[in-house]
């Protein structure tokens, strides 16, 4: 059984499962000494599991998710942290129309591309996150930014609602490092 650190561990493993390719390395990335900051973001916990064993458990905790999570949560968690560019868009096709937001269609569809797929990921045109791009009918630059703040509220929460439950999970089910220890 695979342990996991915490929530946002589990969730950013299941969530890339496609590149945990489970084969050996070559040995000058088994020689490589990792700085302090990256053993950190590196470092990998004995569970005496095989990559491939790693990689089913992942799986397993991954079909565990979708099952229980609300579909808001699944989707907000599928649309931030997937690496699957098919689930990433399948993702914005559910929320876009289920975002909780004062602003019209065209305002969310752009605001909520914008929430998955950061500037700094320059996955989109840099004029995309210009704000005023979000709106044809001129409405004032205070309220675009009060709609923005409210649609990412929704979107966040929905991250936050989801670290809750799958935290809860995976207490339930024996994975977290504390549970074992």
């Amino acid at each position: 059984m695979s342990i996991y650190k915490d929530a946002g561990h589990c969730i950013s493993r299941v969530m890339s499962i496609e590149i945990h390719d489970g084969t050996s390395k070559p040995a000058w990335q088994n020689r490589f000494k990792a700085s302090a900051d990256d053993e950190l973001l590196t470092s990998r916990i004995d569970d005496g599991l095989s990559p491939e064993e790693r990689t089913t458990q992942d799986a397993m905790t991954r079909a565990m998710l979708k099952r229980t999570l609300a579909d808001a949560q699944w989707h907000a968690l599928a649309g931030k942290y997937s690496v699957n560019e098919g689930e990433v868009q399948e993702a914005a096709r559910y929320l876009i129309p289920r975002v909780v937001s004062p602003a019209h269609h065209l305002f969310k569809t752009k605001c909520v591309m914008a929430w998955m797929v950061p500037e700094r990921r320059r996955g989109l045109p840099a004029n995309f996150y210009e704000i005023h791009t979000w709106d044809a009918d001129g409405t004032p630059d205070r309220t675009l930014r009060r709609w923005r703040a409210t649609t990412m509220r929704w979107l966040d929460d929905q991250v936050n609602a989801a670290h809750i439950v799958v935290e809860s999970l995976l207490e339930e089910n024996g994975l977290l490092l504390q549970s074992v220890a």
